[in-house]
C-alpha cells in the first residue's frame, strides 16, 4: 500500500481530518532534507524518526510535534528548539534545524545517538553496577551544572540558569561510543519564571518529580537535583524509591519524604554513597546540595575511592564486556588483635612462670 498522500492546507482544499490527526509522515517519506528511516520514538506529544540528511549525507533524528494545532503544545515545541540551539555541551543532546511538515507540523532536526537509554538498560539488566551509575550520573550532573548557569535569550529577554523539569531514564541515553547524552527538554523553563502557563497540570513523569513539582511550590535548580538522585537510586538498586501504583499513593509518599533508603535495599552500597543519595533526595530543597556541581563532586570522590580508571573508560568498558565490571561488594574487614588484651595475658603469664621459678629456687 502506498505511503499516504499529505493533503496541502489550501481555501480551495477540505480536510477530511480533525485537526490535529493529520497523518504523520512515514518510512520513506521526507521531512525536510532528510528521509525517513525508521520510528525510533513516540510520546504523548511528539514522535522521533531516524532519518538520513541527503545534502549531508549523514544520520540525524528528527523530532515531529503530534498535538501542532494546540497553541500550548506549539509554544513549548518551540521554546525547546530556541533552548536546544543556545546549548552546546558534550552531555547534551545537540540541535541542527527546525522546520515545517506540509508547513503546518513543525519539526525539529537533531543528533542522532546511537545507543541505549537507560530505560532500557534497566529493562534488560534489571540494575548497573554501581560504578557505571556513579559514571552516568557525574556525566548529567555536567550536562546540568551547563545548563542551570548559562544566560539564555528567549523571545527577546534574557534568562540565567535553566531548570530540566524531567530528569527520568527515558531521557539519558548512552551512546555505543560510551557518551552520555541528556534528552528531552519539552518542558524545561528559566529558574525564576515560567514561560507557559499550565494551570494545576503537572508536566513530567510522577515517580521522578521532586516533591514542590506535585505540590505547586516553586521551582529552582534543586528539583532537578532530586529528580536526579532517584534516577541514580533506580540504576543503584534496580527498584524504584516511589514504586507506588496509583497517582494518590505517590503523591502522598512524595509530598511526606516517605521512601526506603537504598542504604536498607538488598543490595550492597557504601555507607557514603547512601548518604549521598539520602541528601539529594531530602523533602525540603533546602536539606538537599545547594547545586549539581556540589552533587556531582561528592558522587566522583566515591566513585575515585572504588574505581581507578576515569568514568568514560568504566562506560565503553561496561559496554563492550558487562562482566569486565564486577558488582561492588563491601571491602571486608581485617581483623585486627586486642593487642593490650593479649600483651596483658602474655605478662600475666611470664609473671606467674616468674613466681614459679622463684618458688623453686626457694625450696632448693
Amino acid at each position: 500500500m502506498p505511503a499516504p498522500q499529505h493533503l496541502k492546507m489550501t481555501d480551495q482544499v477540505i480536510n477530511p481530518y480533525k485537526p490535529d490527526q493529520l497523518p504523520l509522515p512515514g518510512p520513506g517519506e521526507k521531512i525536510g532534507p532528510n528521509k525517513i528511516q525508521a520510528l525510533i520514538g513516540e510520546g504523548g506529544s511528539a514522535v522521533v524518526y531516524k532519518v538520513w540528511h541527503e545534502g549531508l549525507e549523514v544520520v540525524r533524528a528528527v523530532k515531529v510535534l503530534k498535538k501542532y494545532n494546540n497553541t500550548e503544545a506549539r509554544e513549548r515545541f518551540m521554546t525547546e528548539a530556541k533552548i536546544l540551539a543556545d546549548i552546546h555541551h558534550p552531555n547534551i543532546i545537540e540541535i541542527h534545524n527546525i522546520g515545517y511538515v506540509n508547513q503546518q507540523i513543525p519539526f525539529i532536526e537533531m543528533e542522532y545517538v546511537d545507543g541505549l537509554s537507560i530505560k532500557t538498560m534497566l529493562s534488560q539488566t534489571k540494575r548497573l553496577p554501581i560504578p557505571i551509575s556513579l559514571s552516568i550520573a557525574c556525566f548529567i550532573c555536567q550536562a546540568l551544572h551547563y545548563a542551570h548557569t548559562k544566560d539564555y535569550t528567549l523571545y527577546g529577554k534574557v534568562y540565567r540558569g535553566l531548570i530540566h523539569r524531567d530528569i527520568k531514564p527515558d531521557n539519558i541515553f548512552i551512546s555505543k561510543d560510551g557518551i552520555v547524552k541528556l534528552m528531552d527538554f519539552g518542558i524545561a523553563r528559566p529558574s525564576e519564571v515560567s514561560l507557559h502557563t499550565i494551570g494545576a497540570k503537572i508536566m513530567g513523569t510522577l515517580v521522578y518529580l521532586s516533591p514542590e513539582q506535585l505540590n505547586g511550590s516553586s521551582l529552582d535548580h534543586r528539583s532537578d537535583i532530586f529528580s536526579l538522585g532517584t534516577v541514580l537510586y533506580e540504576m543503584i538498586s534496580g527498584k524504584r524509591a516511589f514504586p507506588q501504583k496509583t497517582l494518590s499513593e505517590i503523591v502522598q509518599k512524595k509530598t511526606k519524604g516517605i521512601y526506603l533508603p537504598i542504604g536498607e535495599t538488598r543490595v550492597a552500597v557504601p555507607q557514603e554513597l547512601s548518604r549521598i543519595i539520602d541528601k539529594s533526595m531530602a523533602l525540603n530543597p533546602a536539606d538537599r546540595y545547594n547545586t549539581i556541581a556540589d552533587f556531582g563532586h561528592d558522587l566522583f570522590v566515591v566513585f575515585r575511592s572504588i574505581s581507578d580508571r576515569s568514568p568514560n573508560d568504566v562506560i565503553l568498558r561496561y559496554l563492550h564486556d558487562p562482566s569486565s565490571i564486577p558488582v561492588w561488594t563491601p571491602p571486608k574487614k581485617s581483623f585486627k588483635p586486642p593487642w593490650p588484651v593479649i600483651g596483658g595475658g602474655i605478662l600475666l603469664v611470664l609473671l606467674s612462670l616468674l613466681l614459679l621459678v622463684l618458688r623453686f629456687l626457694h625450696f632448693l
